[in-house]
């Protein structure tokens, strides 16, 4: 059985805030190469993404917990050490 991500990421296709945010959870990655991310379109999971109340991208689940839009590194590093 795989183990759950730690790190859900919703994206759109060519998003430039995705990218800024895939960027940022890279570096954390690089960090951390322990930490499992999981990358969604949202446009393919329609049904995750509004369960989720995410209407905009991005949007992510860290640890469970939601966080929209462009957020900083130091705001995932904080949702991850909150457990």
């Amino acid at each position: 059985m795989n183990p759950e991500p730690d790190i859900v990421l919703f994206t759109i296709p060519l998003c430039p805030k995705c990218a800024v945010v895939k960027r940022h959870i890279s570096e954390i990655v690089k960090e951390h190469p322990d930490l499992i991310v999981k990358e969604l379109n949202m446009l393919t999971n329609i049904g995750l993404v509004l369960r989720h109340g995410f209407l905009t991208a991005p949007a992510m689940l860290v640890r469970g917990k939601p966080l929209k839009g462009v957020v900083s590194k130091q705001t995932i590093r904080d949702k991850l050490s909150n457990e």
